[in-house]
């Protein structure tokens, strides 16, 4: 048969990419896939040859006429290509069986009735037979090896009686319930990599990225070292004591002391050749800022973002590379979703997710066998883990003791607020009481010293009142060209002070009510590196608690649990060189610090807040007014507040993760080729918000629509609970609901049509 015969059979509807093009795209892309994981010669080598024959023969299938006709656009017929595939591989090939596998699950999973986007029972029996006869010439020796020499591969073929069904094993391969019966760990566990290994192949082939795969760099001192006016500053003791820590450790520190360049020291000590880094922080926003920081000490092309709007931040990013004479639309969302895309497979080496992705691997969501290879020898920072609840807390620890075990995984926490309860069930759980671990600046260092006694706050206390019962003072702070930041607990109160307070210089609202395109608006504005661009008066809610760049002189706090309101304090005199005398009284104070005023009563309902946690935390503040503070301080107060630990039901929520049967029997009830549909609901569970427009913006988002501009349209949407809203029969492009009882205002966020925010607050 001569080789030409095949240029008429193409891989994709676009008339252009051949079969053999296609394929050639695949192999190209494994073979430098290989190169950019972390593995041996040995491993890579074996590898290479597995992947080849794999990416030769997983598209073969696509010569059926059945195929061709669905390529031209026949809308009946439902063949399975992949399906086709293995019959070619069973009727002249000796090949393993994870090879086989892979190349039968390389699109769907396997068999799984509660699952989408697996094949189906009737697919791998009657309807294989029907697809076998209904092309039958196709099935030659001589076919098969034509196809093989085209890509010089020297594999033996054989001539065998017509095997038009699968053969008992495969198809039990090819079910979740029973490949169990089939196979051992072992063998399941194999399937699994070479299945992944294909499918990234396939994809990065597909998507022409086979020669833009990065490798990971590794990091130099020279990288990440801070400067100024051209000369390096040293590192602090506890940071360049990392250089030395080859394993897991836990950093406690201050705020602004520099635990990111004290984590990269750790990365430094730890890197392997091509081992992946994955940086987890709690939010949105200080993911993409870690993300733009990590692309300077790395750099743009190995470091991407891994959560659930990436779309938007890397429609950002492209958006800013154009100029507007030469913007296109269509082109930059095409850019921002194919980099959404390549965030989740086995392409960047560097990755700033969010917990719940990396939870999604443990507890087996869509995608989870990319992590075999993704997490090999990986290092993962852990930042701000103190921010999770106790049943994610329980899930963490009960990932991270798996993937050291299975991964060779290495692990950095870092917190400026951990108490020491959470501390000691890390210790205990993953270390086994080794509080070698622990790594804390050294007291008797006199640059570590420094900021473990450096006082920044002066703490004053007003109980039985709101923030609102000091609006004067705010003014008067502000008057005197102090900027202020007001924290409160809930978006109603931080819009009625955005009314409230009379300020003719710049002021600016930050918190969840805002649609995603104001919110980027207001993120640029509050850490614009410009600081006289920066809004004198910020009136936030909690969420300016993420690590944002952003530093006040002067802090007006509802109270809230401790840990909470040191996250809250960091955002006030952050590197402690202000010293602000208050204007409301005699004060004498002794250090750089500026006032910070705490209030017992908040403005609205915090239903969200553990009762006496707030009750423990404005007694033990309290024991304080009037006092400067430094981190010592704090600490003590977290400790005191939480000393007793979770409470009962947090206890049995913590517990309930650590004991999470799916991560603790992740090996056991392996299943190649399968996954669990219901993980992102398990994970979700926290967050009842759904997306709605708000009725004034429907003309924009019409028109954003009409443009082609679709992530632009649905940065318009906001986050609202059900019950905040009723909707409007009338939907928009893709079913987005229109609240017809919300309108938007782009200083306010949302807001209920006709009602005054007073009234919102009951």
């Amino acid at each position: 048969m001569n080789k030409s015969y095949f240029d008429q059979f193409f891989a994709k509807s676009d008339g252009v990419t051949t079969l053999e093009m296609h394929t050639k795209h695949v192999v190209r892309a494994g073979k430098n896939l290989l190169g950019s994981l972390p593995l041996t010669n040995a491993e890579r080598k074996k590898w290479e040859e597995k992947l080849v024959r794999c990416a030769v023969l997983h598209d073969l299938g696509k010569i059926h006429r059945e195929f061709i006709n669905r390529l031209k656009g026949a809308k009946d017929g439902n063949i399975r290509h992949e399906l086709i595939s293995l019959l070619f591989c069973l009727n002249f090939l000796q090949i393993e069986d994870d090879e086989l596998f892979a190349i039968a699950t390389h699109h769907k999973g396997v068999v799984s009735p509660e699952t989408r986007g697996t094949l189906v029972p009737y697919q791998i029996s009657d309807y294989l037979t029907e697809w076998y006869n209904s092309d039958s010439g196709i099935f030659t020796r001589s076919l098969m090896q034509a196809w093989l020499e085209i890509f010089g591969l020297d594999i033996p073929t054989q001539e065998r009686e017509a095997v038009k069904e699968l053969p008992k094993t495969i198809k039990m391969y090819l079910n979740a319930a029973y490949q169990h019966r089939a196979t051992t760990v072992q063998e399941r566990k194999q399937f699994s990599l070479t299945r992944a290994l294909l499918m990234a192949a396939d994809h990065l082939g597909s998507a022409r990225k086979e020669n833009d795969i990065p490798n990971y760099k590794k990091l130099a001192i020279k990288d990440f070292q801070p400067y100024k006016n051209g000369r390096r500053l040293p590192f602090r003791p506890f940071q360049k004591k990392l250089q030395n820590v080859c394993d897991d450790a836990i950093l406690h520190a201050p705020t602004g002391s520099g635990k990111t360049e004290a984590a990269l020291n750790w990365v430094l000590a730890n890197q392997t050749e091509n081992s992946r880094l994955f940086y987890l922080l709690p939010y949105t926003a200080s993911i993409n800022a870690m993300v733009l920081r990590l692309q300077k000490h790395y750099n743009k092309e190995i470091v991407t973002a891994l959560h659930s709007k990436t779309l938007d931040f890397f429609y950002e990013q492209i958006s800013e590379e154009y100029s507007n004479n030469e913007r296109s639309y269509t082109k930059i969302e095409q850019e921002a979703r194919n980099k959404k895309s390549l965030s989740k497979e086995l392409f960047y080496p560097v990755k700033v997710a969010t917990l719940h992705q990396i939870l999604k691997t443990s507890l087996k969501g869509k995608g989870w066998e990319f992590a075999l290879f993704d997490y090999k020898n990986a290092l993962f920072i852990v930042d701000e883990f103190h921010t999770y609840d106790a049943l994610l807390t329980g899930m963490l620890l009960a990932t991270i003791k798996l993937y050291r075990r299975l991964f060779n995984a290495k692990f950095f926490f870092l917190s400026a607020t951990i108490p020491d309860f959470m501390l000691k069930i890390i210790i205990q759980e993953i270390y086994d009481g080794d509080y070698s671990k622990l790594v804390r600046p050294d007291p008797k260092e006199d640059q570590d010293r420094f900021v473990l006694d450096r006082k920044r706050h002066q703490l004053y206390c007003f109980d039985d009142m709101t923030i609102n019962d000091k609006t004067d003072l705010v003014n008067s702070y502000l008057e005197n060209g102090r900027s202020v930041l007001i924290i409160v607990n809930n978006v109603k109160t931080a819009q009625k002070l955005f009314n409230e307070i009379r300020f003719a210089g710049t002021v600016q609202l930050l918190h969840s009510g805002f649609n995603k395109r104001d919110r980027t608006r207001i993120e640029k504005s509050i850490t614009n590196e410009d600081f006289s661009k920066r809004p004198q008066l910020l009136i936030a809610t909690q969420a300016v608690e993420v690590s944002l760049d952003i530093d006040y002189d002067i802090a007006f706090i509802e109270n809230a649990p401790v840990d909470a309101l040191i996250q809250r304090f960091g955002r006030v005199n952050r590197a402690g060189k202000k010293r602000i005398n208050p204007i409301d009284r005699v004060s004498n104070i002794q250090h750089d610090t500026v006032p910070v005023y705490i209030f017992e009563k908040s403005m609205g309902a915090t239903p969200f807040y553990d009762e006496k946690v707030l009750e423990r935390t404005w007694d033990e503040l309290y024991s304080l007014h009037n006092n400067e503070l430094g981190e010592a301080d704090l600490t003590s107060v977290c400790n005191r507040v939480y000393a007793g630990g979770y409470n009962e039901t947090q206890q049995k929520d913590f517990e309930n993760g650590l004991n999470n049967a799916i991560i603790n029997n992740f090996e056991e009830d392996w299943i190649a080729g399968h996954w669990r549909e219901w993980v992102e609901d398990i994970l979700e569970k926290g967050n009842q918000k759904i997306e709605v427009l708000c009725v004034n913006l429907a003309d924009e988002y019409d028109r954003l629509i009409s443009e082609g501009r679709y992530v632009e349209a649905n940065q318009l949407l906001v986050q609202v609970y059900r019950y905040e809203t009723s909707f409007s029969k009338d939907q928009r492009h893709g079913g987005i609901l229109i609240a017809n009882d919300l309108r938007y205002n782009p200083d306010l966020g949302y807001l209920k049509n006709e009602t005054s925010i007073d009234s919102q607050l009951l």
